[in-house]
């Protein structure tokens, strides 16, 4: 049983990663194809849980390059779930370089993260530029959503991308 995510705005990857290292039993590693980028998927289903909410994990070890860990409640509804190429179970520069995606687009767009999906071909330094993008929005069960890019160069060279969905408020 996992410990619940919290609420607050920019911390939905690295508590979700932390989750999983917690989960992973030691040893579990993945590593992306050679010359690959390294890519992590979240999908946050039930960005909200409740106090009641224990979280169940299982883990899909699909490959030598592919890890998906799913995060269930007690009534086995999907809460979210995570993929990536690249797993250690310890936080890396890679992870570091996810979370400066998703403080960006939270500075950038209001909302409940639903989605967050990044793409990292080399570490982000501070002296990193941003850009960001509105790709659309969209009405979908009911909720106003919207797609954003986000693109992180440096010296004209692209580091990594991050797409995210939001739920809008209303």
């Amino acid at each position: 049983m996992a410990a619940l995510i919290s609420s607050q705005p920019q911390a939905h990857t690295a508590e979700i990663r932390r989750l999983c290292a917690d989960a992973v039993p030691n040893g579990v590693v993945v590593a992306p194809e050679p010359g690959a980028a390294v890519e992590q998927d979240f999908l946050l289903l039930r960005p909200h849980p409740t106090a009641d909410d224990a979280l169940f994990p299982r883990i899909h070890r699909l490959d030598d390059h592919d890890l998906l860990i799913r995060f269930r409640n007690r009534d086995e509804q999907l809460v979210f779930e995570f993929w990536t190429n690249s797993f250690t179970g310890a936080p890396t520069q890679d992870d570091r370089s996810a979370d400066l995606l998703e403080r960006h687009c939270a500075e950038q767009f209001p909302g409940d993260l639903r989605r967050f999906r990044t793409r990292i071909r080399r570490a982000v330094p501070a002296e990193a530029e941003f850009t960001s993008s509105l790709q659309q929005t969209y009405v979908q069960d009911g909720v106003r959503m919207t797609d954003v890019t986000v693109t992180c160069t440096l010296d004209g060279d692209v580091l990594a991308r991050a797409w995210a969905t939001y739920a809008l408020p209303d």
